[in-house]
Parts: C-alpha cells; sequence; structure tokens
C-alpha cells in the first residue's frame, strides 16, 4: 500500500476556484498502472511517461494533464502564468505523435469541493492543512512524488519565517 494513503501526506495543487466550486489535483499519489499497457490496450502507442497519478475521487475515468503554458489541446485551461491543465482525446493524438509540452504529468480524476466545504476543511478546529500560497515551479516538476510532501513543508515554513523575519 503506498505510504501516501496511510499518512495521508498529500500535496494538492488548486488547479481553479470559483464560487460555484473548487477544483485540484493530488500531485504525489502515483496509482501504480503502468501507462503504456493502459494505452497498448486501446491500440495507442505510447512513449512518454509510464506514471500515471491519481489525481482525485471525482471524475476517476477522466485523464488529466498538467503541463507548461507554452503547449495546448482542444481543451486547454491556464492554470497560472506556468501551468496549463488539459483533457481531451486530441492531447493523446498530438503525444502519441511526438508533440508533448515540455513538463507534463497525467492524473485520472481530481479533487473537488463545494463552495464552502474547503473553506471549513481549512479554519475548522483541527486543520488538517498547510497552505503554500504560492508553490514554486521546482517542486511541482522536479520533485519526486516520493519527497514532494517534504518538499512542500519545507517551503510553506520557509515562506511563514520569511513573512515574520
Amino acid at each position: 500500500m503506498n505510504a501516501y494513503k496511510e499518512n495521508n501526506k498529500r500535496v494538492v495543487y488548486i488547479t481553479e476556484s470559483h464560487e460555484r466550486s473548487t477544483i485540484g489535483l493530488t500531485l504525489n499519489n502515483l496509482s501504480g498502472h503502468d501507462l503504456k499497457e493502459v494505452f497498448e490496450n486501446k491500440g495507442i502507442d505510447w512513449y512518454g511517461p509510464r506514471e500515471i497519478y491519481l489525481g482525485g475521487e471525482y471524475n476517476k475515468h477522466a485523464l488529466l494533464m498538467l503541463h507548461s503554458d507554452e503547449w495546448y489541446s482542444s481543451n486547454t485551461i491556464s492554470v497560472n502564468n506556468n501551468l496549463a491543465l488539459s483533457s481531451d482525446g486530441v492531447m493523446i493524438e498530438k503525444m502519441e505523435m511526438g508533440n508533448t509540452p515540455d513538463w507534463y504529468r497525467l492524473f485520472t480524476g481530481c479533487k473537488g469541493w463545494e463552495p464552502d466545504e474547503l473553506g471549513h476543511e481549512l479554519k475548522g478546529r483541527n486543520p488538517r492543512w498547510l497552505l503554500l500560497p504560492r508553490p514554486s515551479i521546482k517542486l511541482l516538476v522536479n520533485t519526486n512524488h516520493l519527497h514532494m510532501w517534504d518538499r512542500a513543508v519545507t517551503e510553506c515554513s520557509q515562506d511563514l519565517f520569511n513573512e515574520y523575519f
């Protein structure tokens, strides 16, 4: 069993938030499935990374790609100035032809919260969240999923230290 599941040491990146809902991706929860096998079973030649991450419990059959913002597909939204999120069949076709973003990570499903649900989780009696308002792109892109929690906590601690000292 994945240690991150047991310890709940998950790093969640919020991709969009508005009055109706908040959506995010769990970045460090490796699924254990081999993406090459999954695609080959569908007749797709896959030469990209074999890892796929469990983004969350909602829409588990959707394939989402968090990626660098220089690349786009037919269903791509900007997440911030450096990242975008795509989810459509065209992205797989483009990637199968070798047209890939500089950086990307593939997910099944996403996290989701109703309008006040996340606020209650953040401000409840026993909050279980550390907030990192501006995670560094290095944290997201260059950190192995096994070390991401520790790196996120280190960045959060450094932000807090910098704010008060």
